[in-house]
């Protein structure tokens, strides 16, 4: 089961259930190779590893087969939390083994008791003309709904190469198997050869075009220098053998990059292995001990980038971390420039409303969705306006309305305009509802601040004017004023829990109009609000989770 807690951007923090393990989404699976282990199970546990991924092939082809077959792949690796397997795909594009057959590799997978099985798939190369792409990909689902046959803790993988076409299609062909988890697979290429500007195309391609109520995993990623942008593009889970291979080969990973060891006089990280050492002593280490400290190093990158991921979630600012972390390669910047293309869909996706204010980091800001929507929103607002860049002319009565009241952009001016408190209600209300607002009320001010608290039809209270983001937050009585959108709901015991405040869950929603999360709806029984309450969930997303809260209800 995967259920959804917190968002920003594309971006999401999920629960994740495997069997009885809790996965806590997005993370990093760390690849562990059981012919050579550089750091211990142990170890990795302590760098916050929940979940861990090894490859079934290279198991299938050692000499430790039939003692991972006896004691299952658990015992084996002397891990107690989920085991995501890999089938070897990716070493018949690396190594060119051939003798991979898709059935044998299921039931070996089942037979050690993996709790994620990885099927066959046909790795679709960038450089792949579309008659070669289109066949890989009609095997790869015919692969997968093979190996449904077999397991029901199945990877979905979504080939099709540099065919958006082809991987638009295969995302709707391999959801109808219903897998456990989707991998976006064949952009380890894009990625070694910095081609970023197609591997986040096909992620959002994808992302349109899967169910939201499965985590998404991208094949291969592993470096923390694309993180974040991944994340904020939709992607749930990574895989890194990168902490490991860089090891191997001297080279020490950062968010910005990677450095060669023998190039580094300073550690530029304040990781424990890198606050109690210094380069040239690094360097004079046998080979083994060396690969040990970068490795370790390594990991504290990756999972250090994680927690930063999660934490700009959870706080609201994931675009700037983002916007920071563009500017690692020029390619990633230049790639940036994609989501514009995908503008209708993230709209939908990002929050109306933030716990952080927007900060202007660079041209890449203007294109940001929660930009272009707040743009698309003052369309055809009447009244005085300022001017504020990137949104430009704004009505005065937003001055304080989230975006345009909580963004810090470098030059601007507060401008000092009075409004009258009635018209900053009316405008607030135009701009949430799409709706004029021309019932009489009265606004009462704060003694203390000046500023507008409540609003009141004679004794009748009708909203509250948030201090955090300016928005009108409407009472029960104040909803019918109003053209909000509605979540319905057909059960009447489900209609009284409502009443009394409780949340409301996927699963008890009849039907919802199209809600973006962070908006004020109006749940519904039997034609009469009853309540109303935050989206967490937009409208795909209530009807694709299975689990988790929807509304929440005040």
């Amino acid at each position: 089961m995967f259920e959804l807690k917190d968002r920003d951007a594309n971006g999401r923090i999920c629960k994740w259930t495997i069997n009885e393990h809790e996965v806590t989404t997005p993370t990093i699976m760390p690849v562990v190779n059981p012919n050579k282990m550089i750091i211990s199970m142990e170890e990795l546990k302590k760098f916050g590893a929940e979940i861990i991924i090894t490859n079934a092939f290279i198991i299938k082809n050692s000499a430790s087969k039939d003692e991972c077959v006896e004691k299952g792949l658990h015992d084996f690796l002397k891990w107690d939390g989920p085991i995501y397997t890999d089938s070897g795909t990716f070493q018949m594009y690396s190594q060119g083994v051939k003798n991979l057959l898709p059935e044998d590799m299921i039931d070996f997978q089942n037979q050690i008791k993996s709790d994620i099985v990885t099927p066959v798939d046909l790795f679709t190369l960038p450089e792949d003309i579309k008659k070669q792409a289109i066949e890989k990909t009609d095997e790869t689902s015919v692969r997968v709904f093979t190996a449904k046959q077999l397991t029901n803790r199945l990877v979905g993988t979504i080939q099709g190469g540099l065919f958006l076409d082809l991987r638009k299609r295969a995302c709707k062909e391999i959801a109808a198997a219903d897998p456990e988890v989707f991998a976006i697979g064949g952009i380890v290429p894009l990625m070694e050869q910095y081609r970023f500007k197609e591997l986040f195309e096909i992620i959002l391609t994808c992302k349109e075009n899967l169910p939201a109520g499965k985590p998404v995993h991208a094949f291969g990623a592993g470096h923390p220098m694309i993180f974040a942008p991944l994340v904020a593009l939709g992607c749930d889970l990574f895989d890194s053998a990168m902490y490991a291979l860089a090891a191997q080969n001297d080279r020490y990973l950062t968010v910005n990059g990677t450095h060669q060891l023998g190039d580094l006089i300073e550690f530029p990280c304040n990781c424990p292995e890198c606050v109690k050492a210094k380069p040239d002593k690094i360097k004079k280490l046998p080979k083994h001990e060396r690969e040990q400290f970068l490795a370790r190093h390594n990991l504290h990158v990756t999972f250090g980038e994680i927690r930063t991921i999660r934490q700009a979630i959870k706080e609201n600012n994931l675009w700037e971390l983002v916007q920071t972390r563009l500017r690692a390669h020029p390619n990633l910047l230049e790639a940036f420039n994609v989501i514009k293309k995908h503008k209708k869909y993230l709209m939908k996706q990002d929050i109306i409303s933030k716990k952080s204010a927007l900060f202007y980091l660079g041209k890449e800001t203007e294109i940001r969705p929660e930009v272009l929507r707040a743009k698309e929103m003052i369309k055809g607002m009447s009244g005085p306006t300022f001017l504020k860049k990137p949104f430009g002319k704004v009505p005065n009565g937003l001055k304080g309305v989230y975006p345009f009241g909580q963004s810090v952009i470098p030059g601007f001016k507060d401008p000092r305009i009075k409004v009258d408190p009635k018209e900053i209600v009316r405008q607030t209300i135009e701009y949430q509802y799409g709706c004029k607002f021309n019932e009489n009320f009265t606004v009462e001010l704060s003694r203390q601040t000046g500023r507008i608290r409540r609003v009141w039809r004679a004794k009748t209270l009708l909203g509250t004017i948030r201090a955090s983001d300016g928005f009108f937050i409407p009472s029960l009585e104040g909803a019918k004023y109003l053209n909000m959108k509605k979540v319905l709901i057909d059960e009447e015991e489900i209609a009284k829990h409502v009443k009394e405040g409780r949340s409301l869950f996927t699963r008890f929603i009849d039907r919802c109009d199209d809600i973006i999360p962070g908006e004020e709806v109006a749940i519904v029984y039997n034609k009469e609000i009853i309540a109303v309450g935050t989206a967490l969930l937009n409208k795909k997303e209530i009807s694709e989770f299975k689990r988790g809260v929807a509304i929440k209800i005040r």
